[in-house]
């Protein structure tokens, strides 16, 4: 059983050590839209923008500059995003999973990747342009 399940039945405290690392590691996996946006205005070149929604989805409205490979054709299509970027993936909104399970399969295969919380739905929320 995993050391956090172990924890919570039992009812222990998480060491303040161990919950540095955690928020750490997290704020390093997740990039928010204004944190992006900001990026993105200050044209910074080191990281490439994914999509991993349908291309339906895409078509509707996307963050502009981003490149669309859906979940469903990542596996085969990996090797078109660069190695020597950071990948931020986005899909849907802040309970679609897709871009946390990119983000994975991504990590695994050797790249820098960062999943966008809220996904495009908060993105339009902060009222950041949508392209189309």
């Amino acid at each position: 059983m995993p050391k956090v399940l172990e924890r919570a039945e039992k009812k222990q405290r998480v060491s303040s050590m161990d919950l540095a690392a955690y928020f750490q590691m997290k704020l390093e996996a997740e990039l928010g839209p204004h944190d992006l946006k900001h990026r993105m205005d200050k044209g910074e070149k080191d990281f490439l923008v994914l999509d991993v929604r349908s291309h339906q989805g895409y078509k509707e409205g996307h963050i502009p500059g981003s490149v669309s490979i859906p979940f469903e054709e990542l596996d085969e299509r990996c090797k078109e995003l660069p190695k020597d970027k950071e990948i931020i993936a986005y899909c849907w909104n802040v309970t679609c999973m897709l871009c946390t399970r990119a983000s994975f399969f991504l990590a695994k295969k050797g790249y820098q990747t960062k999943e966008l919380i809220g996904g495009i739905e908060e993105w339009q929320k902060a009222k950041f342009p949508v392209g189309k």
